[in-house]
């Protein structure tokens, strides 16, 4: 098939991935679908729930890869992030696309487990907002979350709030660095790419044999935290169950996100002060820190 995927983005959140996917695309023979994320390869990580995937083939998911501009492109690219954490993601990507290439971002955990929290908070339905707006509460609660508990009401993807697991690179890069052929897999690291994009980009079109192009290094995904609030609450609820009163009143999905984005705009809290890691944390990651040292030393 001439439509395979062959660059895939893999890497955990909130370490770029986002902005990387659409600022490469920009390449002319970088193809990007226009959903960005189709959710096939780590589904398994995302969703608690089977029925809750989005994408139930694997004909399904091609199809966001066949159209012209995906057949003429060199790379068709799919970000599918969280297939770092799982061997089977990683091994259904190769046995799907042989000579597939891998670009993997790595940040600083502590980080980057207070900008997951934080992102967290910008979420009005509870299944994806965390339960406290103070970081350390959340961390506190990572034992009970161990045993499945502690998670926020009717939670169905709670991985996405597992910090420990999701920034302990070391359980993870061992098994893809030995399984991934070293020309088809580049790792980066989030300082490099906020610090010094123009060498950043320069690397990874290099890895992929194409022309370096001027980038600019725009973020996306930038946390905002919203006000907890029953009135979004129930707009939100309104927004996803309510199907046929939505098709009466001719608001389509497009016109509702632009609509919820608009009432959520004045519920924007900008006065949140920066969110601090006690020395637990630092603790908890030394290991993963170290490893991302020798990573920097052997991949620089």
């Amino acid at each position: 098939m001439n439509n395979l995927p062959n660059l895939f983005l893999i890497g955990a959140p909130k370490t770029g991935t986002t902005a990387l996917a659409k600022n490469i695309s920009k390449h002319e023979k970088i193809f990007l679908p226009k959903y960005g994320r189709e959710r096939f390869f780590d589904a398994i990580t995302y969703y608690d729930y089977q029925e809750d995937s989005s994408v139930s083939s694997i004909e399904e998911y091609l199809l966001s890869f066949d159209s012209k501009e995906a057949l003429k492109a060199t790379y068709r690219l799919d970000p599918c992030a969280l297939s770092m954490y799982k061997q089977e993601s990683i091994d259904n990507i190769i046995n799907f696309s042989p000579n597939a290439k891998f670009i993997i971002i790595l940040r600083e955990p502590v980080n980057a487990s207070i900008s997951m929290h934080r992102q967290r908070l910008g979420y009005i339905d509870i299944k994806m907002r965390e339960i406290s707006d103070n970081f350390m509460e959340c961390w506190e609660k990572l034992e009970e979350r161990k045993e499945g508990k502690g998670f926020p009401k009717g939670c169905r993807n709670k991985f996405l709030f597992r910090y420990d697991l999701l920034y302990s690179y070391e359980l993870y890069l061992p098994y893809i660095i030995k399984t991934i052929k070293k020309e088809n897999l580049f790792i980066g690291f989030y300082d490099e790419f906020i610090g010094e994009p123009d060498e950043f980009y320069s690397k990874i079109f290099k890895f992929l044999n194409l022309e370096n192009i001027d980038i600019n290094n725009k973020q996306i995904n930038k946390p905002k935290i919203i006000k907890k609030s029953k009135f979004l609450e129930y707009i939100e609820l309104l927004s996803t169950k309510s199907f046929t009163m939505r098709s009466k009143l001719g608001l389509n999905g497009k016109k509702i996100t632009l609509l919820k984005k608009f009432i959520f705009s004045f519920y924007i809290m900008n006065d949140i002060k920066k969110e601090i890691a006690n020395q637990k944390v630092y603790d908890f990651f030394a290991k993963t820190n170290g490893y991302l040292d020798k990573l920097k030393y052997e991949y620089k």
